[in-house]
Formats: structure tokens, C-alpha cells, sequence
């Protein structure tokens, strides 16, 4: 193989190497916490039903490629922790009841 042979494959290896990884990054899905105010009104009424009386703990938009998803809600109520997913035109898309000692980040392992 000759240098020119060298240099021509590495710059197709490079390109090839950043469209991958542009790929990959394009294509992740992004959270980001948002405020009841800052959701659409659909979704805000579907949160605020669903939560009912109960403190809203947490809100994310989930995004993928710039694009909304969806967003999730959190409260606690009776010992329970409960996370919903409602999609951006505000239907209810899954409803998580978890009691509140179950928490992801434990350290008694």
C-alpha cells in the first residue's frame, strides 16, 4: 500500500468514525426538568387529574432528536410513590405505583 493509500483510508476511517458518532448522539434521548407552567395545556390538565391534591414532586420533557416524547410526574401519596408518563397532546400513556421505602438508590447492597 502506498502513503497515498494510507492517508486516503485513514480520512475515510475518520469520516466514517464522526458520522457514527453524530448518528449516535442525534438519535439520544434528552430529559429535562420543566415546571406544571411550562407544559402544554393538555398535559397540565392530565397531570394536575391525576395528581389530584397531592404535591407534584417532579416533571420531565422527555425529548429524542429535538422532539418531544412524552413527559413524566412524580408525587408521593399514602406511602406510595407515583410516577405517570402522558404524551404531549396529554393522554396518559402509563401509571407506576411504587411504595416509597423502594427507592432506585438504596446503598444497602
Amino acid at each position: 500500500m502506498t502513503g497515498k493509500h494510507v492517508k486516503a483510508l485513514a480520512l475515510a476511517l475518520i469520516v466514517v468514525l464522526t458520522l457514527s458518532l453524530s448518528i449516535a448522539i442525534a438519535g439520544k434521548k434528552t430529559e429535562k426538568d420543566v415546571t406544571i407552567d411550562q407544559v402544554p395545556a393538555a398535559v397540565k390538565t392530565t397531570i394536575l387529574k391525576e395528581a389530584g391534591s397531592n404535591t407534584i414532586e417532579e416533571i420531565e420533557e422527555v425529548s429524542k432528536d429535538g422532539k418531544v416524547i412524552y413527559y413524566e410526574a412524580e408525587w408521593e401519596t399514602g406511602g406510595k410513590e407515583i410516577e405517570i408518563t402522558v404524551d404531549p397532546e396529554g393522554k396518559l400513556l402509563s401509571k407506576e405505583v411504587e411504595d416509597d421505602d423502594d427507592d432506585d438508590d438504596d446503598d444497602d447492597d
